[in-house]
């Protein structure tokens, strides 16, 4: 293997390929639900250092004056650093010679669609287990005691977000970038609850939208809905499905474009793009088969327990 390793070399069309098929709507659902929750970035090497953020950062009240001839106040940077450690990922995926002539070794255009097809294949399933690995993370955080039950009618559901969004919001001294994140059964609950059709204006039967959610909370946010799923079982097995983030509403602070310095609950460190730098593709010794591959770095880290908290729906 070492050997068939080394033997690898960039493919530049199938590159150019996974680069572009990044757009494709499957796998930016995916990449969105794991953004929200855990922005990249992108760092210079594999190891490095970021902020752990606590109440004091960015909350301090300094005084700017400066005596004639004085110093400059400086600012104290009270967060303590943790250590990112972007570890290699990667799969790969094999063109048995056998799908060549089914596909027709004369046939440049079915040859191409044979490996495009397979690319897709990777993709998806790098793209599905990097969004997974982030998800799991985030239902890994405790959940808020005292609520969530909003089978009861007398529970009122928006007020509990507006409560953890108020938290959060004075946490972090700002209400830009607030998020509610939840599964469709998380959102079915919320949308038909009689508390939450009481906030509607007239007479309203049917369950609320994603618009007017966004218009109940007390904080301006952007809330979203995820119905992405995964088997829970190996191949070859009885499939079992199962939802991603199921009976969790996550509540959370996350910048766009963060970088080790900014207060987002989870952060995503890698080293160059999140899933595509390139295409590899190897020939086997024994002619019977080539394989294409892609690597990756990531190291996923709460940054933040005071910009994200999950609410456990029941």
């Amino acid at each position: 293997m070492p050997a068939q390793i080394a033997s690898a070399t960039i493919n530049q069309p199938l590159t150019a390929f996974a680069i572009g098929y990044m757009n494709d709507a499957a796998v930016t659902e995916m990449l969105a639900l794991a953004e929200r929750l855990a922005p990249t970035v992108r760092v210079p090497a594999s190891q490095g250092q970021y902020k752990i953020f606590n109440e004091k950062n960015g909350m301090v009240v300094y005084d700017t004056s400066r005596a004639l001839g004085g110093d400059v106040r400086r600012i104290d940077f009270g967060a303590t650093d943790g250590t990112f450690n972007c570890k290699p990922h990667g799969l790969e995926i094999t063109v048995d010679m056998e799908e060549v002539n089914q596909a027709g070794p004369s046939n440049p255009v079915a040859q191409q669609l044979l490996d495009t097809g397979k690319i897709k294949a990777l993709l998806n399933a790098g793209v599905l287990a990097h969004t997974k690995a982030v998800v799991d993370l985030a239902a890994a955080v405790s959940a808020e005691s005292s609520i969530g039950v909003w089978s009861g009618a007398d529970i009122d559901p928006i007020d509990q977000i507006d409560s953890v969004l108020d938290t959060i919001s004075k946490n972090v001294g700002s209400t830009q970038f607030l998020k509610v994140t939840m599964d469709l059964t998380s959102w079915r609950t919320l949308r038909n609850h009689p508390k939450v059709k009481a906030r509607t204006t007239g007479v309203q039967v049917a369950g609320i939208t994603i618009e007017q959610l966004r218009g109940m909370f007390a904080i301006p946010c952007e809330p979203a809905v995820h119905a992405i799923s995964y088997d829970t079982t190996k191949e070859g097995q009885t499939a079992s499905k199962a939802r991603l983030g199921a009976s969790s509403v996550f509540v959370h602070y996350s910048v766009p474009n963060p970088t080790v310095y900014d207060v987002s609950g989870f952060k995503v460190f890698t080293v160059g793009d999140r899933m595509v730098q390139d295409v590899r593709t190897w020939e086997a010794p024994n002619g019977l088969y080539r394989a294409h591959q892609v690597l990756w770095s990531r190291d996923i880290k709460q940054t933040s327990t005071l910009a994200f908290k999950r609410i456990a729906i029941s």
